[in-house]
């Protein structure tokens, strides 16, 4: 096999089969960059604070209530994506990074548990990490995306139902997940980064 050294983006992405096919290649090249892992963590995390956060809007029941579950379930990716990066770099370190995956399922776990997820990349996170994380798996398994899980057990009703709208006089509320999921992020955020990207100069605290 002949065997090329080649580089993209300024040595985030490094290959060096020449003849391994250009979709495979790719596949492996990107979906094993932690640079990249990371950058779509973070950009989940800024659009989840954009939705919540940074835009005006004006305070009604059905926005709020609407918003606050797809912002988290944006936020629950965030930290899902962030815990694969720290998995794809300890694979990478483990086995090399060769280019023969033909499935992300090769070097990832098909999962949106983020319990799972936090123990698989050997991050230390304390109990009231771990619930907050199982109470946020359930945005990306369902509640962010549909009214209804796959199955009905412990099933109480859609998640748009969870925030309630204070009387008009009142300053609106947030959702009482969200000042916590902020929170957690920033911890893990920094975790991961002095994991994986030893070396990468990557800012340790993400801009919102």
């Amino acid at each position: 096999m002949t065997k090329v050294a080649r580089q993209l983006w300024d040595g985030i992405i490094e290959y060096h089969h020449d003849d391994v096919p250009a979709d495979l290649r790719a596949f492996n090249a990107f979906g094993k960059s932690v640079v990249l892992w990371f950058q779509h963590s973070r950009e989940l995390y800024r659009s989840s604070c954009y939705l919540m956060e940074d835009r005006e809007r004006k305070w009604n029941e059905i926005t709020h209530l609407l918003q606050a579950p797809i912002a988290l379930m944006l936020g629950a990716y965030a930290i899902e994506t962030l815990l694969k990066m720290v998995i794809v770099g300890d694979h990478c370190d483990k086995h090399g990074i060769v280019l023969d995956s033909r499935n992300a399922k090769d070097f990832l776990p098909a999962t949106h548990n983020l319990v799972e997820l936090v123990k698989k990349a050997n991050l230390r996170v304390n109990n009231v990490d771990r619930k907050l994380l199982n109470d946020l798996s359930r945005y990306s398994y369902w509640a962010g995306r549909y009214p209804i899980p796959l199955g009905f057990a412990g099933y109480a009703g859609p998640a748009i139902t969870e925030a309630v709208p204070p009387p008009p006089t009142e300053v609106p509320k947030q959702h009482p997940t969200w000042p916590r999921f902020i929170v957690l992020y920033q911890k893990l955020h920094a975790l991961a980064v002095r994991k994986t990207l030893k070396g990468h100069g990557i800012i340790l605290r993400p801009k919102q």
